[in-house]
């Protein structure tokens, strides 16, 4: 099953379950068979129901359970197929055990993988991000320091205030240190999160 179908799939869901709860027109109207072959593809598990129960409860409708649980069924088939589980995985989503036992080994091997993947680049993301922002802290004190560099010069500004800004020049000297040694501990872990990744996906490519 592509990915671009599962996006599909899961966008038709949400208009049919949404996020403020099923109309009572959708409680009325609704192929449950379908909307548990949607929530089957979808990898939700089969208790979903209780959601479309507890919603439809208040227009006083209810849910067909046996239509939706054939539905489910069968959507999980499509759902667990060996070549979906990787891309699964990959994501990021969680897997809700969904899988009957003849699909499942071949479904969580690819999951796994797909999820590990995700991890590593997950973890170099993480660290690219916090040196970033790290890089970007300084920048912000550079500025600050320019600042009160400038201010420190102008005639109107007292005796009091320049005390004030050596005492805030020190403690953003400081913490332009601390970041400074925080971003070399943050690039080492980033080669090794780069090196664990590129090692990962060269595994995955031999086994292709």
């Amino acid at each position: 099953m592509s990915a671009t179908r599962i996006v599909a799939l899961c966008a038709v869901g949400y208009v049919l379950a949404g996020c403020s709860g099923m109309s009572e027109q959708a409680c009325v109207t609704a192929d449950w068979r379908t909307v548990g072959f949607e929530d089957g593809t979808l990898g939700r598990s089969e208790a979903s129901i209780g959601r479309y129960r507890q919603q439809c409860a208040d227009h006083g409708v209810a849910p067909d359970l046996e239509s939706y649980r054939a539905g489910h069924a069968d959507g999980v088939r499509i759902y667990c197929r060996e070549s979906n589980g990787f891309v699964v995985g990959h994501s990021g989503a969680p897997y809700q055990g969904v899988c009957p036992t003849d699909l499942e080994p071949e479904f969580m091997a690819e999951y796994n993988a797909g999820r590990r993947l995700h991890e590593l680049e997950s973890a170099l993301a993480s660290a690219d991000s916090r040196i970033a922002s790290n890089y970007r802290a300084q920048e912000g004190i550079k500025q600050e320091l320019t600042d009160i560099g400038i201010t420190m010069i102008a005639a109107d500004t007292t005796t009091e205030q320049r005390l004030a800004m050596v005492t805030r020049s020190a403690e953003l000297g400081r913490r332009y240190g601390e970041l400074t040694n925080e971003i070399q501990h943050l690039e080492r872990d980033r080669a090794v999160a780069e090196r664990a990744l590129l090692e990962y996906r060269s595994t995955l490519a031999a086994s292709l």
